[in-house]
């Protein structure tokens, strides 16, 4: 697991490492990193607001739950304060395997004590399912055995990677305290950096031969990339000028996209797109300046497609809407 780590943590695109010894990673999460942690953190919360918004009334700190009376019943609260990425010094455990001083993302869910059974086992297959949504592997996930002491009861959901079994997720019935009479709480904790190394090794072990680090779309940290083919062409800055118009167009319909280095062939962007996890690559050439049609590249099955420039930001909302 140790030789793993270390291999996700010298993915240059995602991370940079500003001190390493034996036993500790030190890194901050370059521009791809942080989107992917951004999107993580977006679809965890979008995920419970689903579960959510129709039967219970949700907090975003733990005191504004405490200080209602006659709360009715289920209740929970968001309990989380993420870091300024940008300015932080992030650290890993190798021989413990842990992230040092990580980001737990917390929800708890008070309810009445009777209901014990059906909250614990249903929030089980949520968390479970929510796992399977956001990797390219969904059989990767699972849940091990309930462990029961007096009043606390803990499960975890596990990743059965093929070297060994890692817990991602806690869920936890504890004693609800005197936040409501006769009541129960339910806590689901996570490790927001933790779940972003355990999503890149996913995605490198599902890795294909063309190289394309395969992550979920919906967690992908760009949508589209452009890639120019120059061949014998002396319009290199037009085709400049059209992918940047592209990119603003995509810009404006919130699709994240990637500007990739021009200064390489056109195999080369491909290749640093396909290892960036960018789900689509738009490739422009001499004849898209004639007739407006360029290749589409789908990078999880290799294949492409023909798409004309006047389409593409309404055809890439389609895409990315289903």
């Amino acid at each position: 697991m140790k030789t793993k780590l270390q291999n996700i943590l010298n993915m240059k695109i995602f991370f940079r490492i500003v001190d390493q010894n034996s036993d500790m990673i030190k890194y901050t999460l370059e521009k791809p990193g942080l989107l992917l942690i951004y999107n993580i953190y977006k679809n965890w919360l979008r995920f419970l607001n689903s579960k959510t918004s129709k039967s219970m009334t949700v907090f975003n700190k733990e005191k504004y739950f405490q200080e209602k009376n006659n709360l009715k019943l289920p209740a929970g609260f968001l309990d989380y304060k993420l870091p300024d990425y940008n300015r932080t010094i992030l650290a890993y455990h190798l021989t413990k395997c842990t992230p040092v001083n990580d980001t737990k993302l917390n929800f708890k869910i008070v309810f009445p004590k009777q209901d014990f059974m059906q909250y614990f086992i249903q929030w089980q297959r949520y968390r479970k399912f929510w796992w399977s949504s956001i990797t390219t592997t969904p059989s990767l996930f699972s849940v091990n055995d309930i462990k029961y002491l007096d009043e606390l009861a803990k499960v975890d959901v596990i990743a059965q990677y093929p070297w060994g079994t890692q817990a991602v997720e806690t869920l936890q019935i504890i004693p609800s305290g005197t936040m409501a009479k006769n009541s129960s709480c339910l806590t689901c904790a996570m490790s927001l950096e933790g779940t972003l190394l355990y999503i890149l090794q996913d995605a490198l072990t599902n890795q294909n031969k063309e190289e394309y680090l395969r992550l979920h779309r919906s967690l992908a940290p760009y949508k589209i990339s452009f890639a120019l083919n120059y061949g014998e062409t002396n319009n290199k800055k037009l085709l400049y000028e059209l992918a940047k118009l592209l990119h603003l167009r995509l810009k404006m319909k919130n699709i994240s996209t990637w500007l990739s280095d021009w200064s390489l062939t056109s195999e080369l962007q491909i290749k640093q797109n396909l290892q960036m996890g960018v789900t689509y690559t738009a490739i422009l050439n001499e004849q898209t300046l004639e007739n407006g049609i360029f290749q589409l590249l789908n990078s999880s099955t290799m294949l492409k497609e023909e798409v004309h420039i006047s389409d593409f930001d309404e055809y890439a909302t389609l895409i990315f809407k289903t």
